[in-house]
C-alpha cells in the first residue's frame, strides 16, 4: 500500500511540475531563446498526462491493450525526447556564448557533427536488427546515452568558463544546464541498468525519481526568476578566448587575398648554409696563404 501511494504521489508531482515548466516556457522570451527546450517541455507534459491517464484513469479497454499503449507512448516519447534534449543543449550553448558569435557559429557546426556521430554510433552498435519492441528500446537507450554525454560536456563547459563568458549561478543558461546535467546522470544510470538487466532496488528507484523531480524544480525556478543583467564580457586582445572567437568568425569568410611565395624546405636551407660556410672558410684560408 505504501509503495503504491508513493508511486502515485511521484507520478502526480512529475505531471504537475512538467505542466508548470511547460507553462513557464510559453513566455515569448523563453520560446524565442529556447525553442527546442520548449518543444521538449511540451512533449514531457503531454506524455505525463497520457501516462497518468493510462495508470489511473478509467479502464476503457483490456489491461493488455493499456500495457501496449503505455509501451508505445513511453518509448516513442523517450526517443523523441533524446533528439529534443540534444537540440536543447544547442539552445543553451547559443544563449550562454551569445557575446562570442564566432564561437557560437563554430559550436553550432560541432553540434551538427556530434549529431551525425551519435546517429552513426547508434546505428553501428545495433549489432542485431531485431524488429519490434526490442529495437525501439535499444535505439532509445543508445540515443539517450549519446545525448547524456553531450549534456554533461555542456555543463562542464559552462562551469569552467562561466566567469569568462559573463555568466553567474543565477543565469538561466546555467540553471537549465544544471538540470540537463542531472537528467543526463539519471538517464545514463537507468540505461546502464536496463542494458545489464539489473532489477533495481526500490530505494534506488526512489532516488532516481527524486532526482527527476529535482530537475523539474530547478527548471521551474530558473524559468520563473527574472533573467539577471548579464555582465559585459571584457577580454584582453591577446587572450586565448578572443583569438579563438576571431578565428571562428574568420572561418568560411573570404577576405583580401595575398600571394605567398613558395619557401624552401628546412633541410635545403640548412644544406645551403653549410655550403656557404664551407666556401667562406675555403676563401679565407686561400687569402691567408697568399
Amino acid at each position: 500500500m505504501y509503495s503504491s501511494l508513493a508511486q502515485t504521489i511521484t507520478v502526480d508531482l512529475d505531471v504537475l511540475l512538467s505542466i508548470a515548466v511547460c507553462v513557464m516556457f510559453f513566455r515569448p522570451s523563453l520560446r524565442k531563446n529556447y525553442p527546442w527546450m520548449f518543444a521538449y517541455m511540451c512533449l514531457r507534459a503531454i506524455t505525463g498526462i497520457a501516462v497518468w491517464f493510462l495508470l489511473y484513469g478509467p479502464l476503457l479497454a483490456s489491461p493488455m491493450t493499456y500495457t501496449k499503449i503505455y509501451f508505445v507512448v513511453h518509448w516513442t516519447s523517450y526517443v523523441i525526447s533524446a533528439v529534443l534534449l540534444f537540440l536543447g543543449c544547442l539552445d543553451v550553448y547559443r544563449q550562454a556564448l551569445a557575446p562570442l558569435q564566432g564561437l557560437v557559429r563554430m559550436g553550432t557546426t560541432i553540434f551538427r557533427w556530434a549529431a551525425v556521430a551519435s546517429i552513426l554510433v547508434t546505428a553501428t552498435t545495433l549489432t542485431s536488427l531485431s524488429s519490434g519492441p526490442t529495437l525501439l528500446i535499444k535505439i532509445g537507450i543508445l540515443l539517450m546515452r549519446c545525448v547524456g554525454t553531450t549534456e554533461l560536456c555542456l555543463l562542464a563547459l559552462l562551469g569552467l568558463s562561466m566567469k569568462a563568458i559573463g555568466l553567474s549561478p543565477r543565469s538561466r543558461p546555467f540553471g537549465i544546464a544544471v538540470g540537463l546535467g542531472v537528467m543526463a546522470a539519471i538517464d545514463c544510470a537507468e540505461s546502464s541498468v536496463a542494458v545489464l538487466q539489473i532489477v533495481m532496488n526500490p530505494r534506488i528507484q526512489s532516488l532516481f525519481e527524486a532526482a527527476t523531480l529535482l530537475t523539474l524544480v530547478v527548471w521551474t525556478v530558473y524559468s520563473a526568476m527574472p533573467e539577471p543583467a548579464r555582465k559585459t564580457v571584457t577580454v584582453r586582445a591577446d587572450s586565448t578566448i578572443y583569438k579563438w572567437d576571431q578565428i571562428a568568425q574568420a572561418l568560411g569568410h573570404k577576405g583580401t587575398q595575398v600571394v605567398l611565395q613558395p619557401t624552401q624546405s628546412f633541410f635545403l636551407v640548412d644544406v645551403e648554409k653549410v655550403v656557404e660556410r664551407a666556401f667562406s672558410r675555403t676563401l679565407n684560408s686561400k687569402e691567408s696563404e697568399s
